[in-house]
């Protein structure tokens, strides 16, 4: 049985990448990213989107899906690109062809019972990831030790022409401010700093 699917496009800071938002329903409650067709095998809707050669990663999360395009194949977004996106996942969600399989495995995030890790984390979540997943990313925490801090960064997110400035000016200085023990930021997606 098919379903109304809503979906709209809307640009985000990096111009490689496309965020498609659901407006009547709700994709995944964490965040799951797709890095190539290996990464695809649990996500029918990713693996169709990977088979085009312009796509280079998904990241798929709440409502919407954020696609970053590969330079090689694709110099900037055309009109009948962002509408063959649109397209595709209008028709798997309004089939109502399953979006991750069960099983499928989450992005894990490193478990710590340490003090400054639950409150690095729980800055993570309220004062940064917010904003990132607004923009078709993310931010998720990687490690803590010895006052650095280390971050990936994921779909729109990763390379992005803003992520040095996102990471230097506003995670690094928010997570001193709050945090006094983490000394230096780094991200490991885009080996910024």
């Amino acid at each position: 049985m098919n379903r109304t699917v809503v979906l709209h496009i809307e640009g985000v800071p990096n111009p490689d990448a496309m965020k498609f938002v659901l407006e009547n329903g709700i994709l995944t409650d964490e965040p799951y990213e797709f890095k190539n067709l290996v990464d695809a095998e649990n996500s029918p809707l990713v693996r169709r989107l990977m088979m085009l050669r312009y796509v280079d990663r998904v990241l798929m999360y709440h409502n919407y899906v954020a696609v970053v395009k590969d330079n090689k194949y694709l110099k900037e977004w055309k009109q009948e690109t962002l509408f063959e996106l649109k397209s595709l996942i209008q028709q798997h969600l309004s089939a109502n062809e399953p979006i991750l399989y069960f099983g499928a495995k989450a992005i894990e995030h490193e478990k710590s019972e340490d003090a400054i890790v639950s409150i690095i984390r729980d800055v993570l979540d309220k004062k940064i990831r917010p904003a990132a997943r607004e923009d078709g990313g993310d931010i998720v925490f990687e490690s803590y030790s010895d006052g650095v801090l280390n971050l990936s960064m994921l779909g729109a997110c990763h390379h992005c022409p803003y992520a040095k400035q996102t990471m230097e000016q506003g995670v690094e200085k928010v997570m001193k401010a709050l945090v006094p023990e983490v000394k230096k930021v780094t991200a490991t997606a885009n080996n910024l700093l």
